[in-house]
């Protein structure tokens, strides 16, 4: 049965005839038909896509996708191809200043000025790379690069300068007019937050990097060969246009994260409509042997009428930050469960400790008066003091830039712990700052020379269990159901299990062990592998990136030992 539906929602053509239509299907919401007759003739195809979720509309959320009936944790909600994918979108300074780049062919990581595809010149990770003729991938492209003067000259800065393979991002989107007009609807009918953009840094910065570039080295040189042929080549390319793509790639883009190191920039119709909160219920995952095809997954049971929901910020950083992320690349404010609670879940994530006034001390926090306004004053919870915003901002910053700093440097057991203790005197012990350092301290202690596992003390083998679980519950209270901190909670679970093996095995290795001890040393092995078959299942949804199947073979490598040691002493 179909049912009228307003236009905006779904692509305006019946799906048999291509006609203006006003009839959608009315289980799952996502395709129009002209009538009755075509609607059943179109069944048997669709019948296997007709989704368990619909798109719906809201002033304040623009379109999402709701469930339409129960979903079990773990389903595959839907899978859909790219409408683009292309390299990564925003590179950061380092990577502006080295001459690698993904081939444009098939996104190898290669070095420019060694290989080149042999029409457009363009760096390539061989000549014969399969890619290069291929439509979806260089094939359309490449057409427009070879109408390019090429870099000034073969110096690395001139090199990096030319070949902008951020721009290859629109240049993609752009040529879908001439090579896939449906794709191209598709993405015309998505958000660019057009307005907004006007003035900010984000469009000053675009103009520059993005379309002066595009126009000044490609699309005037292509309106020159359209007026000499007098045929068109692209319906529009303008600069107005150009920036709509800007806009629609800035906010809807996602990460894909190859096993290569190379990070690509895909979007997708369906899925970039997705609701944003700080405590999702799906996850994605990205099939590059099937075209970059992704499958959004229930992360736990979803019940009817829910709207399904993604995050599109890092669940380790505090609200302020997660904030203004998403205010300069998505131009929304996040106002989920997590954003509105100071606390964040009582984590103290993001709570500050209260110096006290002049003389004075005090042993309160300092928590956002408004935690949705990211310049709200901070007020203590048991003394009048209050701190700007401005500050809690300058010196979060200041601080986050000594504990990057000492990341980058591979640190010691001995410059964390320092770190550590400097920044305890102003910050809960629970703070996002804090988390990061004391995550990195417990993979040092049991393995950073001076610090292995077989020597520690009995108390520092404490401490580090202590620290363990004090992370873990701090994941389980920010995602319980571990659909974002996989490989965050599957390390915190390794390193648990190592103190624990390592302490059953002291009590069966003293001379005067006790049957209690013995006892107590099954129980440490026993809690160890619970552990392990945790950090095991939470891990399955990371097996397809190299972090996460590393991870996962340690962990079934310690399950493996500690099973020997179960059978050993049983």
């Amino acid at each position: 049965m179909s049912t009228p539906r307003p236009e905006s929602l779904s692509p305006t053509n019946c799906a048999v005839c291509q006609t203006p239509a006003k009839l959608y299907c009315s289980a799952c919401k996502m395709v129009k038909y002209c009538g009755a007759e075509h609607q059943k003739q179109h069944w048997k195809q669709h019948k296997s896509e007709c989704r368990p979720f619909r798109m719906a509309e809201d002033k304040d959320l623009g379109r999402y996708l709701k469930s339409k009936r129960s979903i079990k944790a773990d389903s595959v909600i839907f899978t859909e191809i790219p409408i683009i994918v292309g390299p990564k979108w925003y590179l950061n300074e380092r990577e502006e200043q080295v001459p690698v780049m993904p081939c444009v062919g098939c996104f190898t990581p290669c070095r420019m000025g060694i290989h080149y595809c042999p029409k457009c010149q363009w760096p390539t990770c061989s000549a014969n790379c399969g890619g290069l003729d291929n439509a979806d991938l260089h094939g359309a492209e490449c057409a427009i690069l070879m109408l390019g003067p090429g870099p000034a000259s073969s110096e690395p800065r001139s090199l990096i300068d030319y070949f902008r393979t951020d721009a290859l991002v629109v240049l993609k989107c752009l040529l879908l007019q001439r090579q896939n007009p449906k794709k191209w609807a598709e993405l015309m009918d998505m958000q660019s937050h057009e307005k907004e953009r006007v003035g900010s840094e984000l469009h000053d910065d675009a103009e520059k990097r993005i379309v002066c570039y595009l126009q000044r080295n490609f699309l005037q040189r292509l309106k020159s060969v359209e007026q000499k042929q007098k045929q068109k080549y692209l319906h529009e390319y303008d600069n107005a246009l150009l920036h709509r793509i800007c806009g629609i790639i800035e906010t809807n883009y996602m990460c894909i994260n190859l096993p290569s190191g190379i990070e690509l920039s895909g979007v997708y119709y369906m899925a970039c409509m997705m609701e944003h909160a700080c405590q999702p219920n799906c996850y994605f995952q990205f099939d590059q042997r099937n075209g970059f095809k992704i499958s959004i997954i229930a992360g736990r049971d979803i019940e009817r009428d829910e709207h399904l929901i993604i995050m599109y910020s890092n669940m380790l950083w505090g609200t302020q930050m997660r904030q203004e992320h998403l205010a300069m690349t998505k131009h929304f404010l996040c106002k989920c469960e997590r954003c509105r609670d100071p606390t964040e879940y009582a984590t103290h994530f993001s709570t500050m400790l209260c110096m006290g006034d002049e003389g004075k001390s005090c042993d309160g926090i300092q928590l956002p008066k408004d935690p949705l306004d990211m310049k709200s004053d901070w007020a203590c919870n048991k003394c009048p003091i209050t701190i700007s915003g401005e500050e809690v901002r300058y010196l979060l910053t200041q601080m986050a830039d000594e504990i990057e700093s000492l990341l980058a440097r591979k640190p010691t057991v001995k410059q964390l712990e320092a770190l550590i203790e400097k920044l305890s005197k102003f910050l809960h012990p629970h703070h996002y700052h804090l988390f990061n350092l004391k995550h990195t301290l417990i993979q040092l202690y049991g393995t950073e020379s001076g610090y292995l596992l077989g020597k520690l003390d009995d108390g520092l083998l404490t401490k580090k269990l202590q620290l363990c679980e004090q992370l873990y519950g701090i994941c389980q209270k920010l995602d319980p159901y571990t659909i974002r901190l996989s490989i965050y909670v599957g390390i915190i679970l390794y390193e648990m299990q190592t103190v624990l093996v390592e302490r059953g095995k002291r009590l069966l290795a003293n001379a005067n062990k006790t049957e209690d001890d013995a006892s107590r040393a099954l129980d440490a092995f026993n809690l160890a592998r619970e552990k392990l078959l945790i950090a095991a299942k939470v891990l399955e949804k990371e097996l397809d990136n190299v972090a996460g199947s590393k991870l996962s073979d340690a962990v079934l490598k310690a399950l493996n030992d500690v099973y020997k040691e179960q059978q050993l002493h049983n």
